[in-house]
């Protein structure tokens, strides 16, 4: 079986479309806790399991942010030991060579925030960055002459990226990072510990090097979300 995992419902919902037979099946609830204490909301914490190009897949929705990205995986390999993982969603552009409708596969997912004294920090770091799944990045090889596919370092943190000051700090120590986002390396380091493949696609809504282009993401989303999952469908069709 292939797991996709997705930030937001629209990310996921591009996705859900195109599967066959697709049964739901209630996971275990994962509650957002506010600062009012006992002050709650629900994560609607489902898995569609459905059929693609003959292939098991099941798709699932974590939430925004590193920490919920977390506890889904996790939960998502108890129950269904896949064995490949994607997580598909968008990203901002952190590289002049990226633009909007592109589509970033990535290698390797760096923690972007991170600074320990004594640790290397850059996207070939053992302690900050994690390595993605190579089977999926000879499948794209063989598509790389058609437009818009990048292969390459891609930087995570619980931040959208927007500010002159983030940016500062990923170029200074990440200048490689081909587009920015904020799951990806949680749900990779997750894969990473239990020796699950993973790939992370990201489809690219706005362009951060470009001022007050983090305004376009919701007006691109959907078409985003289309084209990241034309290329999932792809790699489960071929893997």
């Amino acid at each position: 079986m292939i797991a996709v995992i997705c930030a937001m419902p629209e990310e996921r919902d591009a996705l859900l479309k195109r599967l066959n037979d697709v049964k739901v099946r209630k996971g275990k609830k994962l509650y957002y806790h506010s600062t009012d204490e006992g002050n709650t909301r629900v994560l609607d914490n489902e898995y569609y399991i459905g059929k693609l190009h003959e292939k098991d897949v099941v798709i699932s929705r974590c939430g925004v942010g590193e920490i919920y990205a977390t506890m889904s995986t996790m939960l998502l390999i108890d129950h269904f030991k896949p064995e490949l993982v994607i997580n598909l969603g968008c990203a901002g552009s952190l590289s002049e060579d990226v633009h909007v409708n592109d589509i970033v596969v990535a290698d390797r997912v760096a923690e972007w925030r991170v600074d320990v004294p004594g640790w290397d920090r850059s996207v070939n770091s053992s302690n900050i960055s994690y390595y993605c799944d190579h089977k999926v990045i000879k499948i794209i090889d063989k598509l790389k002459k058609k437009d818009g596919i990048k292969v390459g370092p891609i930087v995570s943190a619980n931040e959208f990226i927007y500010k002159k000051s983030q940016l500062r700090i990923i170029k200074k120590y990440f200048p490689e990072a081909l587009c920015g986002e904020m799951e990806g390396v949680a749900v990779t380091a997750v894969c990473n510990a239990n020796n699950i493949p993973v790939s992370i696609i990201r489809s690219i809504s706005d362009e951060t090097l470009i001022s007050g282009s983090y305004k376009d993401f919701d007006l691109n989303l959907l078409q985003v979300c289309e084209k990241a999952a034309d290329l999932a469908e792809i790699i489960i069709k071929r893997y």
